[in-house]
């Protein structure tokens, strides 16, 4: 039987559930994952949540069958990718391209954790299940001397505070970034030091929601 688009599945399988915020991110480096967003760890691991919520509390699907369907997708990904045919990393093991962290369905809130090989695969991964919770199209993280395009001299950034930050001075040891094209919540393990001007939004300092187009995000 052909699946069903998996995110239909998640609004039909939850009564109804919403693809919304339903908190805040941040705080101490350390990632609630209580919205839809990415995180980025400090040795520039990619992983996202995709949290749902809903007027009135489940009572069509189980947190089992929430997790088999999401593993369904997740294995196919992966055998595309020419890796096992598995939706969970094994201790030990190679890291899957795609692998389901963790699932909850509790009351009006679901959420899914997913850890990714590497941050194209977040996006590749977004593309085959036809994720409309963000708009990213291309994903990078790194060193910032080589994520930023001419050592950022082509960028306006700003520090959390809003004051102006030399472009000059992010390409140095210790600076981590993230470049992302497209709008999303991002949050970081490293505090921000600073964002291009195409960031929206600076929430807190670890999260950020980014504008279409590229933005860059440096921490430490």
């Amino acid at each position: 039987m052909k699946r069903r688009d998996f995110l239909r599945f998640l609004v039909l399988g939850t009564a109804g559930f919403l693809m919304v915020s339903c908190g805040k991110l941040g705080g101490a480096g350390k990632w609630a994952a209580d919205e839809n967003s990415i995180y980025v760890t400090k040795d520039l691991q990619v992983q996202s949540a995709m949290v749902f919520t809903a007027p009135e509390a489940n009572e069509l699907y189980s947190r089992d069958e929430l997790a088999a369907e999401a593993g369904e997708w997740i294995r196919d990904y992966n055998v595309a990718k020419g890796a096992q045919a598995a939706f969970e990393n094994a201790d030990g093991g190679e890291k899957l391209p795609v692998a389901l962290k963790s699932c909850s369905l509790e009351g009006q809130t679901g959420k899914l954790i997913f850890d990714y090989g590497s941050p194209s695969d977040f996006v590749g991964f977004a593309k085959e299940t036809g994720d409309t919770t963000h708009t990213v199209t291309a994903l990078q993280t790194g060193a910032a001397s080589a994520v930023l395009p001419l050592g950022g001299s082509g960028e306006s950034f700003t520090a959390p505070d809003g004051s102006t930050v030399e472009a000059g001075s992010l390409a140095k040891d210790g600076y981590q970034a993230v470049a992302v094209e497209g709008a999303a919540v991002v949050c970081t393990e490293g505090k921000l030091v600073a964002a291009s001007v195409g960031v929206n939004a600076v929430l807190d300092e670890h999260t950020v929601r980014t504008g279409e187009g590229m933005n860059y995000i440096i921490f430490k």
